[in-house]
């Protein structure tokens, strides 16, 4: 019977090595793309918006698109992947809904919706008919967005 006995300091430097290998390959950093967190505020006529969505729509099909929920009071922070963590870097068009999503929620799946009014011009759907565009540089940003009432 063969054996092959490895003195315990072999077996910790052993496993030393394979642990310090692993790290190395995985990298030091997050390796993803460029973010910039964007946050800031949706008016319609003056007025806050109280719920709906701002979309941040890729003008390149490069880069993935943000979005934000419209928080009461009208505020929105973007996330591309995770709560918060912006958008990465370069140029947007950029859509907005006011319609909030929880109201196209029914009580038995598949029954009709009634779709809640609008309180601006549809135009703000369509990210290539709204006209609002958007540059997310690298770190904090912040853009408002000053909306026409219908």
């Amino acid at each position: 019977m063969f054996r092959f006995d490895v003195p315990m300091h072999g077996r910790w430097t052993g496993c030393a090595l394979v642990a310090l290998s692993i790290l190395a390959s995985s990298g030091c950093g997050s390796g993803g793309p460029t973010m910039g967190k964007v946050s800031g505020k949706v008016t319609a006529g003056g007025k806050p918006l109280e719920a709906g969505t701002v979309t941040f729509i890729s003008t390149d099909g490069q880069r993935p698109n943000a979005t934000g929920a419209i928080q009461p009071g009208g505020s929105y922070t973007l996330q591309t992947v995770e709560p918060g963590d912006g958008a990465v870097v370069g140029e947007y068009k950029v859509a907005i809904s006011d319609v909030d999503s929880k109201a196209l929620n029914t009580a038995l799946p598949g029954a009709p919706v009634t779709a809640p009014k609008s309180a601006i011009p549809s135009k703000y759907q369509d990210a290539n008919a709204s006209g609002l565009t958007f540059k997310v540089e690298r770190g904090s940003n912040s853009k408002n967005f000053e909306l026409d009432a219908k």
